[in-house]
């Protein structure tokens, strides 16, 4: 009988490749939501096709987690299911315990609004759900103010994931917007020992790797803004050149 607390390989692959994509839809929800609401006018509700849309990728974004890590069972105990799944570690867990609440309380929010918009109450009932829906979307905004700090510890959780790293640099303006800098300045930060000279070549070998050379020949040529002796980038940079004359 195999063990059941040995991981399968096939999640260990695409592990990097999940976590990629949870955090991109992570923040397109979390932009869908703030862009709604036209901050500083928090009064404003969101519409009920927007939480519809919402709710769609949050519901996605947990079928994507629990489809390579086990799922709770306590999670106060830590207790999980036993699977060849990974286990997931106190930053991952924590993430999929947010993006679980966020889920339930946008549904809640979606079916509150719908009722307010397709049945009449009495005006005081009217007001209690008025209420509602205004204290529900407050702690939506919450949940997704806190799932930016988990990101940030995911950062660091997988700071060797290229493909995270490559994502957070071919997004600039949105990262700029969910977390208030630039995707380098939020490197530095999170990723400790490791100079962003080596992080841009490394993500200039990933891009050259697949075939796209315009992109690698920039992260080569950016490897060489924050270390002008980096030997290994410049060769890279004339191997690349030499492929686009051929």
């Amino acid at each position: 009988m195999a063990d059941e607390n040995v991981v399968k390989p096939y999640f260990l692959r695409i592990r990097d490749w999940k976590v990629r994509n949870m955090v991109m839809m992570y923040l397109e929800a979390r932009e869908k939501f703030m862009s709604s609401r036209r901050f500083p006018f928090r009064d404003i509700s969101v519409s009920y096709e927007r939480l519809r849309e919402i709710s769609d990728i949050l519901f996605g974004l947990k079928e994507d987690y629990h489809l390579i890590f086990k799922r709770a069972l306590d999670p106060e105990k830590g207790k999980y299911e036993k699977s060849h799944k990974i286990t997931p570690d106190e930053v991952e867990a924590e993430f999929m315990n947010n993006i679980g609440l966020l889920f339930h309380k946008v549904m809640v929010t979606r079916e509150l609004k719908y009722s307010m918009e397709h049945y009449v109450e009495d005006s005081r009932d009217f007001q209690r759900s008025k209420d509602n829906l205004q204290y529900q979307q407050e702690k939506i905004a919450e949940l997704f103010e806190h799932g930016i700090e988990i990101i940030r510890n995911l950062l660091r959780r997988y700071k060797d994931n290229i493909l995270m790293l490559s994502y957070l640099i071919e997004e600039p303006s949105k990262i700029r917007r969910h977390f208030g800098r630039d995707a380098f300045s939020l490197l530095h930060e999170y990723l400790d020992d490791q100079g962003l000279d080596e992080v841009c070549f490394k993500i200039g070998k990933y891009f050259l790797k697949n075939g796209w050379q315009e992109k690698a020949s920039k992260m080569f040529k950016e490897t060489l803004k924050h270390n002008p002796q980096h030997v290994n980038a410049r060769r890279e940079l004339s191997r690349v050149a030499s492929l686009a004359s051929i």
